[in-house]
């Protein structure tokens, strides 16, 4: 998937990102989906292993920024 259409994509926290560290999110891709390396767009806090999350920004060529939904 090209990185301007991750931006918006919906996925799911595959390995806690952690205040101001990276984890992983699972995001839809080529009939499938595939894992990302991620960092939160709120570096204070933490976000769980199995949160929804919306792509904010994309680092090619595997790196995310996401934000919580809800």
């Amino acid at each position: 998937m090209s990185a301007d259409r991750l931006v918006g994509a919906v996925g799911i926290v595959t390995t806690t990102i952690p205040s101001g560290g990276q984890g992983e999110v699972r995001l839809p891709a080529r009939g499938g989906s595939e894992t990302y390396g991620a960092y939160n767009a709120n570096r204070g806090i933490a976000i769980p292993s199995g949160t929804k999350v919306t792509v904010t920004e994309v680092y090619p060529p595997r790196t995310v920024v996401v934000a919580a939904d809800g």
